[in-house]
């Protein structure tokens, strides 16, 4: 199978949210204002040079297709491990926020300290239901064995395949971290249906990172579901949703890296009639989770 083809994200995606801290300048051109919040503002030139709020950001450089370009329809299911958990509808609905709009409907399947394996029990407990296109950002809590993880990520992107699948890079909090975006650009340059988002360049952004420098911001996270929904584009069809998850159980990390408030102006509610979500701009009440002790190897 060939390699993806390398190219900048263009779709620019309105962030919603008042932004507080300031984020380092991320690209030598004139960046895209967005005022619109809550609605996709057009195609920007700017090699994904965006400003929010009066805050200039960058989102991720996108190897491979738009997924919308090449899905056959609407359905998406995100998988990962706290920093996707941080982006659910449990959390304020961030992700959803953004691809719903665009008309996708949206499953978002992470859980915070999970392991690549984690990707492997999901898709076994879902893969038959329907899926059209998934993301995929699973490493952070790497066990140091390249073998394995390259074993965990080929299985989940074989089951996947041939719907079109986005991998993120992980953030480079520490040195073997690029063994694992070596092993996500290799496993892509096997599958023609892989994009990879690169969000481990894209986090080092001044703003972006809390100080454990593996989650992302409350202005880090509104750039991460902006960067992947720039890299999903328009679904194929419509209308979008928010579908329920399956997955929920964040105990296994500790030290408030969770988000603790929904994100301003955002409420996610669940039509107990069905498995699907709807978001309104709203106040958001304060969302609380409990919590245990962690085990050492388990940051994400």
């Amino acid at each position: 199978m060939s390699a993806p083809r390398f190219r900048t994200i263009a779709t620019l995606i309105a962030l919603s949210g008042v932004v507080s801290s300031c984020l380092g300048a991320g690209s030598g051109s004139e960046p895209l204002s967005l005022t619109n919040v809550g609605r996709i503002p057009g195609i920007g030139s700017t090699g994904g040079a965006v400003v929010v709020d009066g805050v200039q950001a960058t989102l991720a450089n996108l190897s491979g297709p738009v997924l919308g370009s090449v899905a056959t329809g609407n359905r998406v299911i995100v998988i990962g491990d706290s920093i996707l958990a941080g982006t659910a509808s449990r959390y304020g609905g961030a992700m959803c926020a953004q691809l719903v709009p665009l008309g996708w409907r949206v499953a978002v399947e992470a859980e915070a300290g999970q392991m690549t394996g984690f990707g492997r029990t999901v898709l076994r407990d879902r893969i038959y239901e329907g899926w059209d296109a998934a993301v995929v950002f699973l490493g952070t809590n790497y066990s140091g064995s390249t073998t394995l993880y390259e074993k965990d990520l080929t299985a989940i992107v074989s089951s996947l395949a041939p719907r079109p699948t986005l991998l993120l890079t992980a953030t480079l909090y520490r040195p073997a971290m690029q063994d694992v975006n070596g092993v996500i650009r290799l496993i892509a340059s096997r599958y023609s249906n892989v994009s990879v988002l690169d969000w481990g360049t894209t986090s080092v952004q001044t703003g972006v990172l809390s100080k454990d420098k593996i989650h992302p911001t409350d202005v880090g996270r509104k750039v991460l579901v902006s960067s992947v929904a720039a890299a999903m584009g328009p679904a194929p069809t419509g209308p979008g949703s928010c579908l329920a998850s399956k997955y929920t159980d964040d105990s296994l990390v500790t030290g408030g890296v969770m988000p603790s408030t929904s994100i301003a102006g955002e409420t996610v509610t669940t039509d107990p009639a069905s498995s699907d979500t709807t978001i309104s701009n709203a106040t958001v009440p304060v969302v609380t989770t409990s919590t245990v002790p962690v085990t050492p190897t388990t940051v994400g």
